[in-house]
């Protein structure tokens, strides 16, 4: 990674800061912009997630969340609309609105996922070590995930989609 003199961060392909995905709220994500590198304007991340994958329909009360898909596709459900999304395909979730991800068909997704203003990147960061915790895995009915979600403003408002 390098940082330029005025704050620019060029980042070569396949660096950034993993973050192992659970298999169940997460998927696989590697960290490439911060809320500290970005004095809290934006994170970035990549991810990738195996077809059947998405969290539960939320909330995120206080950011945009964008995905950008690079491989794969993948379905958002965003407020009452449910959209499909394929290579080249971004999608922007205002702030309030409930949605969710997820991959369908039978090929891996990649993707970039953003927020802006940065915030609920950081409940990747925590749930990565609830589920290390627990073997790599972690159950979504634990108690601890709404908690942690809460401080994220982030809230969890009904089940993945199928």
């Amino acid at each position: 990674m390098s940082y330029l003199p005025n704050g620019a961060i060029v980042l070569p392909a396949g660096e950034g800061r993993p973050i192992p995905g659970d298999g169940l709220l997460i998927p696989n994500l590697v960290g490439k912009v911060t809320a500290d590198q970005s004095s809290g304007s934006i994170a970035v991340m990549e991810g990738t997630a195996e077809p059947g994958f998405g969290p539960p329909l939320h909330i995120h009360h206080s950011s945009e969340e964008l995905f950008y898909v690079l491989q794969g596709q993948m379905d958002f459900q965003i407020g009452e609309q449910r959209v499909s999304a394929t290579p080249g395909t971004l999608v922007m979730v205002p702030r309030g609105t409930v949605h969710a991800p997820r991959v369908v068909g039978h090929e891996r997704a990649r993707f970039v996922v953003m927020f802006a203003p940065a915030g609920p990147d950081g409940l990747f960061h925590e749930i990565a070590a609830l589920a290390q915790e627990n073997g790599g895995a972690i159950n979504d009915n634990d108690s601890r995930i709404e908690a942690l979600a809460a401080t994220y403003d982030t809230e969890h408002v009904g089940p993945p989609l199928r």
